[in-house]
């Protein structure tokens, strides 16, 4: 009883915390529902057999493994709980398809990474019109739901763009090797580097901005023709680790050197930065944005919150450390993936 106060105080909290900056809580009658604004009651997620999908963007990305260690970190907390990881196969058709799979099945919340936030939009809204709350995962999805857990990714966006300018004394040229096109976290750590960039840092040029979509073999094959068609690259930004690692190896095969970054902070990439194969990375606790995750629809679960109760969603923002050879030393062996 203990364990299950301690946990929806602190995931309501966040609930709480978030709605107040973007959307309040409202009631049913608010919302459209009944005329009693009583808020629809949920199942006790704590005693009853509960049911939780994970739906990542593809299934052996190193985050999707460590986010979905941190979900089962906490559910295994409880007997009644059965928790289910499917393969989005990088495919919005797949998670669409799997998504009403999961509706069929009346899976009591979903917790997913959208490979395409509009194109997983009406997947997610008729989740939640059958009463099972949606949590996003860092992709988020266009349409309002239960919650999303999100690392800082406009502001990764920004310090990457701040530690390049700084570095470069506000002159150089820089590659982009970008997420796969709608995905939300690519988007949002897009703007918020150009947007320093444009202010700050004027006289840095961005020479060109490729998808990788995602992967380290199609990040090695993008930098592999960025650096036969530009003769100086100063710096690269890649939307996740997974890339950097893939552009790092092109950049040795040529024997060029320059700055590449990455966002996530995965084992790996730490590796490299140890190496000098990369410069920096932003990291996020992926376990314990996993276990935030769970907490979250466990809350959802128990108090009944769908998207008709919201005005927006409530968003819970992992605290980012930057990582470079300076700072590797930060980051510890337990706080590894």
């Amino acid at each position: 009883m203990k364990k299950k106060i301690v946990s929806l105080f602190l995931v309501g909290a966040m609930v709480a915390a978030t709605a107040v900056g973007c959307g309040n809580v409202k009631t049913d009658n608010e919302a459209g529902g009944s005329d009693s604004g009583e808020k629809a009651a949920g199942k006790d997620a704590y005693t009853e057999d509960v049911k939780i999908a994970f739906l990542p963007n593809v299934i052996g990305d190193s985050c999707a493994a460590a986010w979905a260690e941190g979900m089962q970190s906490y559910l295994n907390n409880f007997s009644n709980v059965t928790f289910d990881v499917y393969d989005g196969e990088a495919s919005v058709d797949t998670e669409v398809q799997i998504m009403d799979e999961l509706i069929n099945q009346k899976y009591d919340a979903i917790i997913l990474q959208a490979t395409d936030a509009a194109g997983l939009a009406s997947s997610v809204d008729k989740a939640e019109a059958a009463g099972i709350p949606v949590i996003t995962c860092n992709l988020d999805a266009d349409t309002t739901h239960a919650g999303l857990v999100a690392a800082v990714d406009v502001e990764a966006g920004e310090k990457i763009a701040e530690a390049i300018g700084e570095s470069l004394g506000g002159q150089g040229k820089v590659v982009i090797i970008s997420a796969t096109p709608g995905a939300t976290k690519g988007e949002n750590i897009d703007k918020g580097f150009k947007a320093v960039m444009e202010e700050t840092y004027p006289d840095i040029e961005i020479l060109d901005e490729q998808s990788g979509e995602w992967l380290t073999e199609n990040a090695n094959t993008v930098m592999t023709d960025f650096l036969t068609k530009y003769s100086e690259i100063d710096a690269v930004l890649c939307h996740n680790d997974a890339m950097a690692e893939g552009a790092a190896e092109a950049v040795k095969a040529a024997g060029r050197e320059m700055q590449i970054w990455g966002v996530d902070g995965e084992s790996k990439m730490l590796d490299y930065i140890e190496q000098g194969l990369c410069t920096g990375t932003v990291y996020t606790d992926a376990k314990s944005q996993g276990v935030a995750c769970a907490q979250f629809a466990m809350y959802a679960i128990e108090s009944g919150i769908t998207a008709s109760s919201l005005s927006e969603t409530p968003i819970v923002k992992m605290a980012p450390i930057i990582v470079t050879a300076d700072t590797l030393s930060e980051i510890t062996e337990d706080m590894r993936w």
